[in-house]
């Protein structure tokens, strides 16, 4: 049976079947890997793994995957979907978060890492060596960054006069406006409430980790 036919001789799907599905082909499209049953019930609130299974079956008898049921991730998309899929997986990218980041260890080392966000490459202007930090605190609510949102920035060691930098202070990341000023690096936020982040140029704990390009904000 061709993906074609498959597709055409596929039956509705409940609300629940509808869920999942589109949770495995998101999965699918974004990691290349489809979740585990743990994940998928994980996800839905399913406590039984039977439970799982009987979805599964259902959105396999209706053509909407392919199952092999001995295999953790034994999931599988028809042909039509995973062209689908593979057409989507080339218009994003997966950008690492970042966490708590350590003076003197590279920037995108594993213990400086929390996870990933997968965003369209359009949205970032299909810019490389790209990082996401999640932000605390208000100082640059003026500039449209609220506390929570996550912030993209593109690595880089220096800055133009102005621009909105991430800076290592020690072993904690800020996000501010960077204007170096003579022997020293001024820090601004955008906020009124806070005063600017004076640095020494010959500090040995500051550093530039990249220039901010982008931020999502999410909404509940």
């Amino acid at each position: 049976m061709s993906g074609i036919q498959a597709t055409q001789e596929r039956k509705p799907l409940t609300a629940r079947q509808r869920e999942v599905f589109e949770f495995i082909k998101e999965r699918i499209q974004s990691t290349s890997r489809p979740p585990t049953l743990r994940e998928i019930g994980t996800k839905f609130d399913i406590t039984s793994t039977n439970g799982v299974r009987s979805i599964l079956h259902a959105l396999a008898k209706k053509n909407y995957i392919e199952r092999s049921p001995k295999l953790s991730r034994g999931i599988d998309l028809p042909e039509m979907e995973k062209s689908y899929a593979e057409a989507s997986r080339e218009s994003v990218m997966e950008i690492p978060i970042l966490g708590r980041v350590a003076a003197g260890t590279p920037i995108l080392a594993v213990e400086n890492l929390e996870g990933t966000v997968v965003v369209d490459k359009d949205f970032l202007m299909r810019q490389e060596n790209v990082f996401a930090l999640k932000v605390q605190g208000d100082s640059m609510k003026d500039a449209g960054i609220m506390s929570g949102d996550l912030i993209f920035a593109r690595q880089q060691k220096d800055a133009e006069r102005g621009q909105m930098v991430v800076a290592l202070l020690g072993e904690e990341t800020t996000v501010k406006y960077y204007y170096p000023e003579g022997d020293y690096i001024r820090l601004q936020p955008a906020n009124d409430a806070y005063g600017p982040i004076i640095v020494g140029k010959e500090i040995g704990d500051f550093a530039v980790l990249g220039r901010v390009i982008g931020v999502m904000r999410k909404y509940s």
